[in-house]
């Protein structure tokens, strides 16, 4: 068995579980200022409105993960504007509809970023999700 030095990434990623790496790599981007401004609003909402059920880094807890294989796997070949729509229309469960249209762009900017989309150089719009396509793990 190889020992390894204690503060080593490689270290660290031997204890951890796949959802518990997300975490780290998310909160190591979120600190290095990885998120756009809007995916770091979407962040907070998701924080208040989302982490009861999928968890505080979208590794998933009751509801499913937005992040990571099992998201990528799901929505692949879907467009982001169909992420909008579902978000739109079916969240929060229990309170479908209460978020306006600059909030629902704010997570999926954020679900997006999470899953390594390059952010681009302004802000998500409505009208160009559709020629957004989410690829597989």
């Amino acid at each position: 068995m190889k020992i390894l030095e204690p503060g080593s990434f490689l270290a660290m990623t031997r204890l951890l579980t796949l959802p518990s790496i997300f975490a780290v790599l998310l909160v190591a981007l979120a600190q290095t200022g990885g998120f756009t401004p809007q995916a770091e609003r979407g962040r907070a909402l998701s924080l208040e409105l989302c982490a009861a059920c999928h968890g505080a880094s979208l590794a998933g807890r009751y509801g499913p993960p937005l992040t990571g294989p099992r998201f990528l796997e799901h929505w692949k070949g879907k467009s982001a504007g169909e992420l909008r729509q579902f978000i739109a229309r079916r969240m929060p469960l229990g309170r479908a509809g209460i978020l306006n249209e600059t909030q629902t762009l704010e997570l999926v900017a954020y679900i997006l970023q999470a899953n390594g989309y390059p952010a681009a150089g302004a802000e998500l719009r409505t009208d160009g999700l559709d020629r957004l396509v989410i690829k597989g793990p």
